[in-house]
């Protein structure tokens, strides 16, 4: 407890000089006139000014440094919302570029699907050309494979690899 800047031990050491200057008979009187001119002091307009400067003096460090964080505040908030409207304008060019990309991959693949749906349904119809053949050419067939089968006497396994063989050669 700081009394005017005075410490307790201080202020002790004062009370003990002031009894011993004053006296025993005269410290009453003393210390009542004492405290009447501390009442006058602490409502006077002078004093009011006076803590009121000390206060400001005091707090004056703080209120600077918050006023220059909030200076600094107030730049790093522009720099940031500077920044901020730039990314959202590279974003819209970027999304821009992708939504032209995609366009242009859609119509590749359109164009790549032209190339490669002709050639399945090419393959396609020729495998339900050879399991729908007239009957006349079945018998053709099967008289191909028994031919092979009487003269060399093969197994049935050999001939349904060669029926494969020509199978794929024909989609060929």
């Amino acid at each position: 407890m700081d009394f005017l800047g005075i410490g307790p031990l201080e202020l002790a050491f004062i009370l003990i000089i002031i009894f011993i200057v004053i006296g025993p008979k005269d410290i009453n009187k003393t210390a009542r006139s004492a405290g009447r001119f501390l009442n006058r002091m602490y409502k006077s307009d002078e004093w009011k000014a006076l803590t009121q400067a000390s206060r400001t003096i005091r707090t004056l460090p703080n209120r600077l440094a918050r006023e220059a964080e909030l200076e600094e505040l107030n730049e790093i908030k522009e720099s940031i919302s500077s920044t901020t409207s730039a990314l959202k304008e590279e974003t819209q060019t970027i999304s821009k570029e992708a939504r032209a990309l995609n366009k242009e991959a859609k119509e590749i693949s359109e164009e790549m699907q032209a190339w490669t749906v002709a050639p399945k349904k090419i393959i396609e119809d020729a495998k339900q050309s050879l399991t729908q053949q007239p009957d006349g050419d079945e018998t053709q067939r099967d008289s191909v494979q028994t031919e092979p089968e009487s003269q060399s006497g093969a197994s049935s396994e050999s001939i349904a690899a060669s029926d494969t063989i020509e199978t794929s050669q024909e989609l060929e």
